[in-house]
């Protein structure tokens, strides 16, 4: 988990956010289903919702948040994570994708 929070970090992202805690537990679902399909509205909103004590809606902005900071501040970062120049910002489940298959591949 130390390396998702790292990535997050890089991209100029700290636990002020509450969506830093979310996209991490998204990126760690996602690595961990990698061949299986999850919905980011169906599966991972309302999971994260329960386990944070949240609800859904709440969960997607804080993500939206911090989507949104990276692609203000630290674009260049963020394409070189993707692997090609990002032309317009991801969503929140192309974001969560990007940064674990990234992970992913990195510990290869």
């Amino acid at each position: 988990m130390k390396n998702v929070y790292d990535l997050i970090r890089k991209m100029g992202v700290t636990s002020k956010y509450k969506g830093y805690c979310y996209v991490a537990e998204a990126i760690n679902m996602e690595m961990a289903t990698r061949h299986d399909s999850m919905k980011i509205t169906k599966d991972i909103y309302p999971y994260l919702a329960k386990k944070f004590n949240s609800t859904p809606t709440n969960i997607e902005h804080d993500i939206r948040t911090v989507v949104n900071i990276c692609w203000e501040t630290n674009k260049k970062e963020l394409d070189k994570i993707a692997g090609y120049t990002l032309i317009y910002k991801p969503t929140n489940s192309e974001f969560i994708d990007i940064l674990a298959y990234y992970l992913s591949e990195k510990s290869f």
